[in-house]
């Protein structure tokens, strides 16, 4: 059972970050195939069809890779939230 997909407000701010980080080094194109990506890999979370590992940090918390960045969500009964969408370069601790 595909479970409900939400983006947290900071989350939907990374997604945003990330493109026009992308457009500026690359171009919209470029930017566009990359978070179509990113949905991509949280849509599957949300399907069960991409496996997450916890997050050691954070307990409740779990994380999935996608391209550079790692999706970092709380799967609940019927729901998957994305909390955050970090490059695998940024602190983490500082930013969940």
């Amino acid at each position: 059972m595909t479970k409900l997909l939400r983006f947290t407000p900071a989350a939907r701010a990374d997604l945003a970050e990330i493109w026009d980080y992308t457009a500026r080094n690359w171009d919209m194109d470029q930017a566009d195939r990359y978070l179509d990506a990113l949905h991509g890999i949280c849509l599957s979370l949300a399907a069960g069809d991409t496996v997450s590992r916890p997050v050691d940090l954070r307990p409740g918390i779990r994380k999935a890779r996608a391209g550079s960045h790692m999706a970092y969500v709380r799967e609940g009964a019927d729901t998957i939230d994305v909390i955050r969408i970090l490059h695998q370069r940024q602190d983490v601790e500082r930013h969940l």
